[in-house]
Order: C-alpha cells, then sequence, then structure tokens
C-alpha cells in the first residue's frame, strides 16, 4: 500500500510540474505549484523510507 501512494504522488508530482511548464506563461513555475510538487515528493521519499536507507549508508561509512 505504501508504495502505491508513493508511486502515485510521485507521479502526480510529475504531471503537476509538467503542467505547470506548459501553461502560460510558458516555463514559468507559480510559487504554490512549486509547493505542491515538494510536498508530493517528500510524501514520496518518506513512503519509501528514504531515512532508513541514508541510515544504513551512514553506517556503513562508519
Amino acid at each position: 500500500m505504501k508504495t502505491n501512494i508513493a508511486l502515485y504522488s510521485f507521479v502526480a508530482a510529475i504531471i503537476f510540474a509538467a503542467t505547470s511548464l506548459l501553461l502560460p506563461p510558458t516555463g514559468v513555475i507559480d510559487r504554490s505549484v512549486l509547493v505542491l510538487v515538494a510536498q508530493l515528493l517528500v510524501l514520496c521519499a518518506t513512503f519509501l523510507g528514504i531515512k532508513d536507507y541514508t541510515n544504513l549508508i551512514n553506517r556503513k561509512q562508519s
């Protein structure tokens, strides 16, 4: 279930970013869209367990 939510949030972030780049004025992303995309990507990273992954890398480097 977490993997599906992570995948859907990643896809939604890409769609929102691409759509906002194509709308007039072309090439300008509004601040609210940037916040939405950032929050969706953080949600994706949280569900995929990026924190656990970085902890694993830090343990191997020590």
